[in-house]
């Protein structure tokens, strides 16, 4: 694993055929946009790519995928699900496509207490030997709390070199950065946030909205290494422009790569499909996503 500060993870959005079935292909599309648009990698499988509606076979199929699609960046794959016995199938699938890292959710849909939670991860991080693995938390989705006691416990389990946080304020970040050990890896899902999470105690972000308008992240991360206030001053309203247009979609980055021309399917979960006016407004903003 090879991190730099201001990291772009790319959250990888799954193609699916007009029948709802699994489309490889399709997907393969996104991936090589990925790997060629100067992020340092992918995570795959996450809310952005549907994990709830894949069977593992098709989990396991992509995670396969995103290791040959990627070769020249970090994949990370991710393995959460609603059980230990599911995610152990996942973290071998992850294992025998070539991955080298993980992220795991909290368990979700029933209520689960802290030590439930922490005898979950401990119990999924023995399973993981040998990868790098991340903890992931979502409460907004899952209803499951993580605190920063429980975190820092979780954060001591053997493999665990990091946690991904979606749906959190940067003050919360600045929180967990203050009490992680050094050179534990924080990454946040707020895409909108980037220019200002790494100040807040982040190593960079893991972006959907990457995954079909890399160009306004990438720039920002050369400015913000180059410490250019003026160019990352401007660059911010390409990067609010393009997080309001996806809206944090996955039928809205689908609908980016074929407007760019790429033979890319919808999704399979029920979300709504942009109307008219939201696919003008995503043509406009194609010159941001070359």
């Amino acid at each position: 694993m090879t991190t730099t500060s201001h990291d772009i993870i790319t959250a990888v959005p799954v193609s699916f055929a007009e029948d709802g079935s699994l489309d490889l292909a399709g997907t393969r599309e996104i991936l090589a946009y990925v790997a060629g648009s100067g992020v340092q990698g992918g995570l795959v499988l996450g809310t952005t790519g549907e994990f709830p509606s894949l069977s593992i076979p098709e989990r396991n199929a992509v995670a396969a995928l995103a290791v040959r699609e990627l070769p020249g960046i970090r994949v990370i794959v991710h393995v959460g699900a609603a059980s230990q016995y599911e995610v152990c199938q996942l973290i071998e699938g992850a294992r025998a496509a070539g991955a080298r890292e993980i992220a795991v959710l909290t368990p979700f849909y029933l209520p689960a207490p802290p030590e439930e939670v922490f005898a979950f991860f401990r119990d999924v991080s023995a399973r993981a030997d040998g990868l790098d693995m991340f903890v992931y938390l979502f409460e907004a989705r899952t209803g499951v709390a993580v605190d920063e006691e429980l975190l820092v416990r979780l954060a001591a389990l053997p493999n665990v070199v990091g946690v991904k946080v979606s749906g959190e304020p940067l003050d919360t970040i600045a929180s967990y950065r203050a009490c992680l050990p050094e050179g534990f890896l924080i990454y946040t899902g707020s895409d909108a946030e980037y220019a200002t999470a790494v100040a807040a105690g982040a190593d960079g972000i893991v972006s959907g909205v990457a995954s079909a308008f890399a160009k306004p992240f990438v720039a920002m991360r050369d400015a913000l290494r180059r410490a250019d206030a003026a160019a990352v001053a401007r660059l911010q309203g390409d990067v609010d422009e393009v997080v309001d247009a996806i809206r944090g979609e996955a039928t809205r980055m689908l609908a980016v790569h074929r407007l760019a021309g790429r033979p890319v399917g919808r999704s399979r979960m029920p979300i709504p499909p942009p109307d008219e006016e939201a696919l003008r407004r995503l043509a406009r903003d194609l010159p941001l996503h070359h």
